[in-house]
């Protein structure tokens, strides 16, 4: 992972990457763009991962100076009607073989792969959802821990899946053992996070150690600074318990990927240098 000199913390964004993405002039534009403004890593939406070609993609976002931080599964999971926590086994077998078969394509990268709508969504059996999810986890692990890859759960909130909605939640569904924290982690996002925990700052630093990023959103669901979310206290605490890890920006747009990053920046960087 590359290290961001201007700020505190290594910057990404999160975006689906269009299909013909080397042809792609607008988004050469944006990723110089973003490159300028202070990020150094993006986490991507990708519809086929499987038939995918990794290394060129690497290469593409290299020649930006820009790095895959995380590959996230939404847009996949959405594509292909997956969820980890799903009552049919069937699907709940092919959601546990994707992200196999993406941990082997993305083998000793470090590339964690974000399961957020993959978890699956409100269930009418949530204690059943949980446990299948539990079990699915328990299943990928040891495939992550061999491909070095890891498997990063985010907390979500209950209004959008069953599964791993405060931190505590996402954290007790991590199995035990020296996979935890390293190859299975979990993903704080600050719009879940709003409506989730009680207390934020005490969750990020009672969960400190299984966490190597963290989604920063407002609380509308736009980027930082279109809404009411302090963030300059949670960089802080994350920098007084000597976290170690990215930031990274996900939400809706407003005006436009690019305007609207440079906007973030602009309204974080009093709390990042």
């Amino acid at each position: 992972m590359g290290t961001n000199r201007r700020f505190c913390y290594p910057l990404a964004i999160q975006f689906a990457l269009p299909p013909r993405f080397r042809d792609d002039a607008d988004l050469r534009r944006t990723l110089d763009g973003l490159r300028d403004a202070g990020f150094s890593g993006v986490e991507l939406n990708i519809a086929d991962p499987f038939t995918f070609d990794w290394p060129d993609l690497f290469a593409f976002l290299k020649e930006h100076g820009l790095e895959l931080y995380r590959f996230a599964s939404g847009l996949t999971a959405k594509t292909r009607s997956l969820s980890l926590s799903a009552a049919d086994d069937d699907t709940r077998r092919r959601s546990v073989d994707a992200c196999r078969q993406v941990a082997r394509s993305l083998g000793g990268t470090g590339i964690g792969i974000i399961v957020g709508f993959l978890k699956g969504g409100v269930a009418t059996d949530r204690d059943g959802a949980r446990r299948r999810f539990a079990q699915s986890v328990a299943e990928l692990v040891p495939d992550m821990a061999a491909h070095a890859v890891p498997l990063v759960v985010e907390a979500t909130n209950r209004y959008e899946s069953s599964v791993a909605n405060s931190l505590d939640d996402a954290a007790a569904l991590l199995p035990e053992g020296p996979a935890r924290g390293r190859w299975a982690q979990i993903l704080p996002d600050t719009f879940h996070m709003n409506i989730e925990e009680r207390d934020q700052l005490g969750a990020l630093e009672r969960h400190a150690r299984l966490f190597s990023s963290i989604h920063l959103s407002d609380n509308n669901r736009f980027f930082p600074g279109r809404g009411a979310i302090a963030f300059a206290p949670i960089i802080a605490a994350l920098r007084r318990i000597g976290w170690t890890g990215f930031l990274a920006i996900e939400g809706n747009i407003a005006d436009g990927l690019l305007a609207d990053a440079r906007a973030a920046i602009e309204a974080l960087t009093p709390h990042l240098t």
